[in-house]
């Protein structure tokens, strides 16, 4: 399946999106599209930021990877694409005049943020990666506090995959990265759920298992509840007797 839309079907879905009241506005629209699976991307967190690189609107994708984001006023502006666990990604600076509509495909790729739980390893750059990643987080969380978006917060409980026994008893551990929707009662969709990468497939039948379990505050756009996109990095290790992420707690038995 093709990364990018043929121009004559991006043209309608994107036209499909604007309201005839926007027609004398400023807009930001696209389809936003997995680059190497070439599915839309859904409930996917798209920002609106100014010149100065600020966050000023918010919206998700559709089922169709479409998006519509309007401009308060004339000025220089470009899209970022935002995933709870990986790099944003953002596009073109584009100049917006009164009446301006920039319509794009966007094939993406994400590259997931490096996190303390990912690994010991103490090679440069390896360790030069995490702490620049660990400043990206940083900065993305202080962004959301003054923007209007927050995403998605786990709710911890008593919940989360089982380890799988023969792996336990073999002392192997290992992790799970998944890509999931969060819609916007805070439960996790099913059916998005799928593994990105995995050390061992018992381990992601562990987490897929108990995602129906899964809870969530849900992500807010100006204070109004929605769907979002986000990945997962779940580990499994016996040498610490637990394993977690994000409220996710591995349960041993």
């Amino acid at each position: 399946m093709p990364s990018t839309l043929p121009r004559t079907l991006f043209a309608f879905v994107v036209a499909s999106l604007a309201p005839a009241s926007l027609s004398a506005q400023m807009v930001e629209a696209g389809v936003a599209r997995d680059a190497a699976r070439g599915s839309p991307y859904e409930c996917l967190h798209v920002a609106l930021l100014d010149s100065s690189g600020r966050a000023i609107e918010h919206t998700v994708t559709d089922s169709a990877g479409r998006f519509l984001l309007e401009a308060p006023r004339p000025g220089i502006y470009r899209v970022q694409f935002n995933v709870v666990g990986a790099e944003p990604i953002a596009g073109p600076l584009d100049t917006l005049n009164e009446g301006d509509s920039k319509q794009r495909a966007f094939p993406l790729g994400f590259r997931r943020l490096l996190r303390d739980a990912d690994s010991t390893n103490a090679g440069p750059d390896f360790q030069a990666r995490r702490q620049r990643d660990s400043l990206l987080l940083r900065s993305l969380s202080e962004q959301e506090s003054d923007s209007g978006w927050k995403s998605r917060i786990a709710v911890a409980g008593p919940y989360g995959p089982v380890y799988p026994k023969q792996l336990r008893i073999a002392g192997e551990g290992g992790y799970v990265v998944s890509q999931f929707i969060v819609d916007s009662t805070g439960k996790t969709r099913p059916d998005s759920w799928h593994a990105i990468d995995a050390t061992n497939v018992d381990f992601a039948k562990a987490v897929a298992a108990s995602v129906p379990q899964w809870r969530w505050k849900p992500a807010r756009n100006r204070g109004q509840p929605v769907c979002e996109l986000g990945l997962d990095f779940i580990t499994f290790h016996t040498e610490y007797g637990s394993g977690w992420n994000v409220g996710h707690v591995i349960i041993y038995r």
